[in-house]
C-alpha cells in the first residue's frame, strides 16, 4: 500500500515545518510528500527547496480549495494507493497514519468500497476540535472498535482513495476556500463509497481558538471569509434541496439575517450585513466548474 502526504499552504513556515516534521515522524512512512505553496511570502519557498524529501507545486494564491484540487491532482499523478490530505497546520500524531491503514485491512472483506477515513482532530489542549465535527450516519454493523460511519469529512486528515479520485472527479476550486472538502467528501459517498471516522487515529488542529465562530460572533478581520462561505453555501443548497429551497435561502439572507446581526453583533454590523447580500447575490451565478481527470466521463 503506497500513501503520498499532501499539504496546503500559504504564509505559515513554523506550522508547515511542524507539519512535514510530524509526517516524517511517522510509525507508518508516506512514499512522497507533496506540498502546494499558494504562493507564500514568508520565506515557505526557499525552505522548501532545500527540502530533498518534499515535492513543491508552487501556484498563484488561488486559496486553499485550489490548493487542495492541485495538489490532488499532482498527488493522483504519482499514482499511490491513497492520499493523506491535510492543512499546514495539522500536527499528526506519531501513528495517526497507521491507525488509518490499520483499519483499511480490517475493511478489505467488506461488501463495499471505501473512498476516505477522516482522523480525530484535536485542539493544543486535547479537547474535540469545533471546527472539524463530521455529521455521523446511522450506525453500522462494522464490528470495529472506534470507527464510524460519515457522511463526509474535512481536509484535516483526510486518507483519500485514489480509486475514488478518479471516479468522481477533483474538489471545486473555484470555492477558494469553506466547504470544497463537504462538497468533494460527499460527492464521494454519493458515488458509491463509504467514508469513515477513526478515532484512534489522532491529529492536532492548531488553530488560534477552539471556538465556533460565526457570522454573529466573529472577528471583523474575518468578515471577508463569510463572502465565500455564504456563496458557497447557497451553492450547495441550490444543488442538494433545490431551486424552491434555495430562494427560500437567499430571501432569508436578505431580509431575516440582517435583523439577527443588527440584534446579535456587538460591532460591524453593517459590514457583515453587506459581506452577506455581496456573498448571497454572488450565488446567483456562480457555476463552479468540475474537472475530471483523463479518461473520466462528466458526472
Amino acid at each position: 500500500m503506497t500513501v503520498v502526504a499532501l499539504i496546503v499552504t500559504y504564509n505559515r513556515l513554523q506550522l508547515l515545518q511542524e507539519c512535514i516534521q510530524s509526517i516524517r515522524l511517522q510509525s507508518s512512512r508516506v512514499s512522497q510528500i507533496v506540498v502546494v505553496n499558494n504562493s507564500s511570502t514568508d520565506g515557505t519557498t526557499e525552505w522548501l527547496q532545500l527540502q530533498p524529501d518534499v515535492l513543491m507545486v508552487l501556484q498563484p494564491n488561488g486559496g486553499g480549495s485550489a490548493g487542495f484540487h492541485r495538489g490532488i491532482k499532482e498527488a493522483v499523478a504519482l499514482n499511490p494507493d491513497w492520499i493523506w490530505v491535510m492543512d499546514d497546520d495539522t500536527i499528526p500524531s506519531q501513528r495517526a497514519l497507521a491507525a488509518l491503514t490499520s483499519v483499511l485491512g480490517k475493511l478489505e472483506d467488506k461488501p463495499f468500497t471505501t473512498g476516505f477515513l477522516s482522523s480525530k482532530v484535536v485542539w493544543t489542549d486535547g479537547a474535540q476540535h469545533n471546527k472539524n465535527t463530521t455529521p455521523f450516519l446511522s450506525k453500522e454493523a462494522l464490528g470495529i472498535d472506534g470507527v464510524r460511519a460519515i457522511r463526509s469529512g474535512t481536509f484535516v486528515s483526510l486518507l483519500l482513495s485514489t480509486a475514488a479520485v478518479r471516479k468522481v472527479g477533483l474538489p471545486l476550486k473555484d470555492f477558494f476556500i469553506w466547504y470544497d472538502d463537504v462538497e468533494f467528501t460527499e460527492r464521494i459517498t454519493k458515488n458509491g463509497f463509504k467514508g469513515f471516522l477513526v478515532e484512534e487515529s489522532i491529529v492536532t488542529h492548531k488553530t488560534p481558538d477552539n471556538l465556533v465562530n460565526t457570522i454573529y460572533s466573529d472577528d471583523k478581520k474575518a468578515a471577508w471569509k463569510y463572502f465565500y462561505g455564504t456563496r458557497n453555501y447557497l451553492y450547495l443548497r441550490k444543488q442538494k434541496k433545490g431551486a424552491f429551497i434555495y430562494y427560500a435561502y437567499v430571501l432569508k439572507n436578505f431580509f431575516y439575517v440582517p435583523l439577527l446581526l443588527l440584534n446579535k453583533r456587538k460591532n460591524a454590523r453593517w459590514h457583515f450585513i453587506k459581506i452577506l447580500w455581496k456573498g448571497t447575490l454572488a450565488s446567483l451565478t456562480f457555476q463552479p466548474q468540475k474537472e475530471l481527470l483523463p479518461g473520466q466521463e462528466t458526472r
